[in-house]
């Protein structure tokens, strides 16, 4: 699946940025984590797993000190730190391309205070391992956010999505049930306020690692 997901977006990089709905998801979600964590234009350093283009970066960037990107496609990693540079970000603010699951060394070293990873689990065949991985990142007292689609029923994913889409999205307990595995400590589920133009119900769920 994780090919098939740089398979996919390297040769559609630009679905990121034209997406219906693409950009005022970004200004959702990146509102929304502001409101769930406190951030620090001197102090904060993040990381957003699966960055894409950076469309979401780009709204947290004002916020913070240093955010770096990661995702396991380099079309789109070129893309985002392109999107860093017509910014004018310091040399804190960059994306690397990389799979986390194999690339073990990626990031040596280095821990943040907020992990990220926004619209991207339905993606993952493994959300588990991601989870572990992602918490791994964490400083002590840091936090985890996963933002998706809101799993309220039944709802399923269409034929031509399912070669790069494992799962229409996740309720309250799947996160918790992350987090658990992953031995984070759940804080808060949430349903990021509706876009009015009608883009797929999302959530926010934030996990912290022990002190």
């Amino acid at each position: 699946m994780a090919e098939a997901n740089k398979h996919h977006y390297d040769q559609h990089v630009d679905d990121f940025d034209t997406f219906p709905h693409a950009k005022t998801r970004a200004q959702r979600s990146a509102l929304a984590m502001r409101e769930a964590v406190s951030l620090s234009k001197d102090s904060s350093t993040v990381l957003e797993f699966a960055c894409g283009t950076g469309l979401v970066c780009m709204e947290m960037l004002p916020h913070v000190k240093e955010i770096v990107g990661i995702d396991i496609s380099p079309v789109v990693v070129q893309r985002c730190n392109k999107k860093f540079k017509e910014a004018g970000a310091n040399e804190n603010c960059y994306a690397i391309a990389a799979n986390i699951s194999t690339d073990k060394d990626v990031l040596a070293d280095k821990k943040f205070d907020l992990v990220y990873c926004a619209s991207a689990y339905h993606h993952f065949d493994s959300p588990e391992e991601i989870t572990k991985l992602l918490g791994a990142f964490l400083k002590p007292g840091g936090s985890l956010i996963v933002i998706d689609n809101l799993q309220k029923g039944g709802e399923t994913i269409d034929q031509e999505h399912r070669p790069y889409i494992t799962r229409y999205g996740f309720n309250e307990e799947d996160t918790k049930g992350l987090f658990a595995s992953a031995g984070l400590e759940f804080a808060s589920y949430a349903q990021i306020p509706s876009d009015p133009e009608g883009d797929n119900d999302i959530f926010l769920a934030k996990a912290t690692k022990s002190t």
